[in-house]
């Protein structure tokens, strides 16, 4: 399902969860003043996107920010296509050869590196059929063995991809290890074979085996220990309808329309800026001015200004993919780190008090302050847009302070001369670290610090920059954060809430609990998807009486759009779902 951020994902692809933007995009220094970048500006051959942060890696193996996996999106091939049925809340894959279902809303896949799929009478195993006719940006062909030489690095543990537990059904992972010579197949450069352990439903088969390749003539010189700080990191050669033109660190990145692409086609736009401008005030400004054409999140309180400063700006929506969350740590992370030994945190280890501290902070309040009719309250990590398996029957923990605070004192914490609330001396007191440069964390931390402070619990806010922020956050170095994420459109958990830390990789609080384990794996035997939902609201019920994190809520994200892009279709896969479709338009561009 997600992750976050993290599995990449892609346009085409649907892949899995990522953190959501501003939770874990790398922040440095800002662009350099509005309406200057090596593009020149907003110009008819030129789109120009302002973002709060930078990409990590454009590496499909390693990157992990939301900015890393919408560009990795436009420079990589992805070997099948997807669609979501709004209706049922389904994702639904596709090859090139495959019919479009009629809720596919008509998008052909040709982008799509699969010809055709074939899953095994006993689900032990799917064939891709390929297409002959793709090239790697150098001219080599992509071929079968591309998949396989990625695989492993997506499996190997020195390199720590965030998407290991999308090997977790391959052949040898019930012992321990895939066994790679067993589990993927490449009989010729067009044919591809994923064996699997067990039984696997095609909608996860087709899922985990989507991980998007990297060409294995320009990797496999390359040592596992030396993946993540090669220069190849730097300057990636793809196949898809866009190539990296230029990469400056904290300024902007500016991707090429690739001549030479089928996946499905060049991109339309000659050139676009991925333009880094952490400060959302001179964000709005260039939107304003016409020095760029699009800017994500933009808050619900400026949408008039907004549109009456610059005509040619209209406000665009879409939902429901993204939630804020706070996270507290479960596990005593620095006796972990030591000792590998898990004990619970001893402010944060019960879900007792856990559940009180969500009933302490009044979520309402944030959404009627800040995000207005395009917030609602969340409650677990699968979302009302997974209509499907949606379980709407959980209610929502209420604000409740009194409840709060008796549900602490029976915790044994109890307020103390100064009226901090302590525990065998110890004080309930700690920092709430957030990243940089997003005003609604900002807000929403204020409400948080005052709304804790009521009950006894004394709540300091520290803001970092969000390299610095999303390096502690991965490394399991913070005890409370605010975060978020934007959830994939298939649920697989496991990754965020497997008991296993390790291959969890974005467990970040250290939640356990073998039921919820117990579930996902059910979930997955299940051969028919809908089939599945008993577990998934199970799953959802669990989730919400442990509160691994307080759910804050689900956002309808608001995009400023320049009225001179045209065949935009913004859904819940992405606000740059079909970006290599749009079109500029200079009528549209109007001076304000």
């Amino acid at each position: 399902m997600k992750r976050a951020d993290i599995p990449q994902a892609k346009r085409r692809t649907g892949i899995a969860f990522f953190l959501a933007l501003g939770a874990t995009i790398l922040l440095g220094a800002c662009a350099g003043g509005a309406g200057k970048s090596s593009s020149g500006g907003a110009k008819d051959s030129t789109l120009v996107i302002a973002m709060l942060g930078d990409a990590d890696y454009l590496n499909p193996v390693i990157g992990s920010s939301v900015t890393s996996g919408n560009i990795s999106g436009l420079i990589y091939p992805g070997l099948l296509q997807s669609e979501f049925d709004t209706t049922t809340g389904l994702l639904n894959f596709m090859a090139l050869e495959k019919k479009l279902r009629p809720s596919s809303g008509g998008r052909k896949p040709d982008g799509a590196l699969a010809r055709t799929w074939i899953m095994s009478p006993d689900q032990r195993s799917i064939t891709y059929i390929l297409r002959s006719d793709v090239f790697w940006d150098d001219g080599k062909p992509v071929v079968s063995g591309d998949f396989k030489f990625t695989y492993r690095l997506y499996g190997n543990p020195v390199i720590a991809s965030p998407r290991q537990q999308y090997l977790a059904e391959l052949a040898g992972a019930e012992r321990g290890a895939v066994d790679f010579d067993r589990a993927i197949e490449t009989p010729d450069d067009t044919t591809l074979i994923f064996r699997f352990f067990k039984p696997v439903p095609e909608h996860l088969a087709l899922f985990h085996t989507s991980l998007t390749p990297l060409p294995a003539h320009i990797w496999k010189e390359v040592r596992p220990e030396d993946f993540r700080s090669s220069p190849l990191n730097q300057k990636p050669v793809g196949a898809g309808p866009y190539r990296l033109q230029t990469w400056a660190k904290q300024q902007e990145l500016v991707l090429a329309s690739n001549r030479k692409s089928n996946l499905p086609k060049p991109g339309n736009i000659p050139l676009v800026n991925w333009r880094i401008v952490p400060d959302y005030t001179v964000r709005l400004a260039q939107l304003q001015t016409n020095a760029v054409d699009i800017v994500e999140n933009i808050k619900p309180e400026d949408f008039g200004s907004l549109v009456k400063a610059n005509p040619a700006v209209e406000i665009k929506s879409v939902g429901l993919r993204v939630y804020d969350y706070v996270g507290w740590s479960n596990i005593d992370q620095e006796l972990y780190h030591k000792t590998g030994r898990i004990a619970p945190h001893q402010l944060f280890g019960s879900p007792v008090v856990r559940r009180a501290l969500t009933m302490a902070i009044d979520r309402e309040a944030i959404i009627d302050g800040y995000l207005k009719e395009y917030g609602t309250v969340c409650n677990t990590d699968i979302s009302p847009s997974l209509k499907w398996a949606y379980n709407s029957s959980v209610v929502a923990h209420p604000f409740d302070p009194v409840r709060a605070s008796k549900l602490l004192r029976q915790q044994g914490w109890l307020p103390g001369p100064d009226g901090i609330l302590q525990k065998n001396g110890r004080k309930f007191s700690f920092v709430l670290y957030t990243n940089a440069g997003n005003a609604r964390r900002n807000y929403a931390s204020v409400i948080i610090q005052q709304n804790l402070k009521a009950i006894g619990i004394d709540c300091r806010l520290d803001v970092q920059e969000s390299n610095v922020f999303f390096e502690n956050l991965q490394n399991r170095k913070l005890d409370a954060w605010m975060a978020g994420w934007s959830i994939g459109l298939e649920i697989d958990p496991l990754d965020v809430w497997g008991s296993d830390l390790k291959k969890s990789t974005f467990n970040f609080v250290g939640y356990r609990n073998p039921r919820i384990d117990e579930l996902c794996e059910l979930a997955k035997q299940k051969l028919v998807q809908t089939e599945a939902r008993p577990y998934w609201l199970e799953y959802q019920g669990i989730i919400h009486q442990d509160q691994p994190v307080t759910f804050l809520y689900w956002i309808r994200e608001t995009q400023g759009f320049n009225k001179r892009i045209q065949g935009e279709q913004l859904n819940i896969s992405g606000t740059f779902y079909n970006i290599d479709d749009w079109t500029l338009s200079p009528s549209a561009n109007l001076a304000p």
